[in-house]
């Protein structure tokens, strides 16, 4: 047996031991499409949140508290709206080598002293094809919680 046949069996071996490792039950959830990021909330929290503060300080509020997160964005003042680059989060598998990876969008409207978040997700996989945009509400329900807990901060509000 040659080099290259020793790494083809190692390889095929090393495969076998990460889907016997990461369970038949997480295969059968990556098969029928129901993984989802871990983390989130059943709890419902509203797309929208008004603060008793300007509308620059809400702005300004809102930048920095991506920036602290280390979302890369694009602000634009005229339509009032921030998108940011997809970030992968964190913790987003158990399963290293045939896991799937989760990455998050942020759509945020500051409109007056009011914040809007949307948030759409991306996954990566090694079992099945990935997706963009999908949803994932009690992910992107406590996405939005921790936002705007972040800004009362950042506003000194409640």
């Amino acid at each position: 047996m040659n080099m290259r046949s020793y790494y083809s069996v190692f390889v095929c071996f090393a495969m076998s031991l990460a889907i016997i490792s990461c369970g038949a039950g997480y295969i059968a959830s990556e098969m029928s499409g129901t993984v989802k990021p871990e983390g989130g909330t059943t709890e419902i929290v509203s797309a929208s949140k008004t603060y008793s503060a300007s509308h620059e300080k809400v702005w300004q509020a809102a930048r920095a508290v991506l920036d602290e997160w280390g979302y890369i964005y694009e602000a634009n003042p005229s339509s009032n709206t921030i998108k940011t680059e997809p970030k992968q989060l964190d913790n987003t598998s158990k399963f290293v080598f045939a896991g799937a990876s989760f990455t998050a969008k942020l759509y945020i409207t500051v409109e007056g002293s009011t914040v809007s978040l949307k948030a759409r997700f991306g996954k990566k996989s090694n079992i099945v094809m990935g997706g963009e945009n999908l949803e994932f509400p009690e992910k992107e329900n406590a996405l939005r919680r921790d936002f705007y807990q972040a800004l009362n901060v950042k506003l000194g509000s409640s």
